[in-house]
């Protein structure tokens, strides 16, 4: 079964405790250019996105698409979803993350997302995309489809992770959207989703365009990226070190405000640049199966 050629709801998701990064509002940027692209109607196409200044967040959107648009907030997806006449939900988040699981001004729990997309009327099948940091809080629930004692199945869920219980990887990218080239601090692994929505690769060599082979792609291109961001990571950091040697040592030499700050820098330079050696990132697949018949 085709997402793109049949009834399904495409949802741009970024919840926050208060106005988001315009960053994250970016990844969504692109990904209404990349859906477009794939031949999914804006009329099919949600918008939920928190945050005090609208006309803002409108205008960094319309980098990704020329169509009219509606912007909602992420409290009205719930209610939407209560509402849902669609046979499939294409959800892709993304923003900040934790262990108490998606930022909002009431946190986003595993639970709260996976019971509104179960108990969403008419709905047969879901693949949620989950690019925020710790998305590894969603994995192993309930995401099967199961029939309650009238014999009625619930929909049949499908989450795919960005990363398991670390920190979400993002980096600076430059893309061509509608308003030209522009760079910013992409998700990497939503990037690469988009992507492959626009332009996909049959990655198991089966015939077909599915949603596994947009998790295979996704995921194999993140640790690429990653690989190389660690290697030039690691080649830097021991200029950094020398940096920061220097200033303690010139720092014990004289003490002084001066040197107490410049010798504090230079170690928080360093030691941000260490900890991106140490964030690991893989991505997973929750109910594979579904995803593997899935198609675009």
């Amino acid at each position: 079964m085709s997402l793109i050629n049949s009834n399904t709801k495409w949802v741009l998701f970024l919840s926050a405790k208060g106005d988001p990064e315009p960053r994250h509002i970016m990844d969504l940027a692109f990904g209404v250019l990349c859906l477009e692209r794939a031949g999914v109607k804006m009329a099919d196409i949600a918008i939920y996105i928190d945050g005090a200044d609208r006309v803002s967040i409108e205008n960094f959107v319309k980098h990704g698409t020329s169509s009219p648009f509606s912007l909602q907030t992420s409290d009205e997806f719930f209610i939407d979803q209560t509402k849902n006449t669609h046979d499939n939900l294409v959800l892709f988040i993304t923003g900040h993350g934790s262990l108490d699981g998606i930022d909002a001004a009431q946190q986003i729990t595993p639970y709260k997302l996976l019971n509104s997309i179960k108990s969403s009327p008419n709905l047969k099948r879901a693949v949620v995309y989950l690019g925020q940091c710790y998305a590894g809080i969603f994995n192993y629930i309930g995401a099967g489809s199961k029939k309650d004692p009238n014999g009625i199945p619930d929909p049949e869920v499908i989450f795919i992770g960005a990363t398991n219980l670390h920190e979400s990887i993002s980096s600076s990218t430059q893309e061509v959207f509608v308003s030209g080239s522009l760079p910013w601090f992409a998700n990497l692994f939503l990037l690469f989703a988009f992507k492959w929505f626009s332009n996909p690769l049959d990655v198991d060599g089966d015939g077909r365009f599915t949603v596994i082979d947009s998790y295979k792609y996704a995921g194999a291109l993140v640790n690429a990226r990653n690989k190389h961001g660690k290697t030039a990571t690691l080649a830097l950091s021991a200029d950094l070190q020398a940096k920061w040697i220097a200033a303690k040592e010139a720092h014990n030499a004289a003490p002084n405000q001066q040197t107490e700050l410049a010798q504090e820098a230079a170690f928080i330079q360093y030691s941000a640049h260490l900890s991106f050696l140490h964030v690991h990132q893989e991505c997973w697949i929750l109910n594979a199966v579904p995803a593997q018949n899935l198609e675009r």
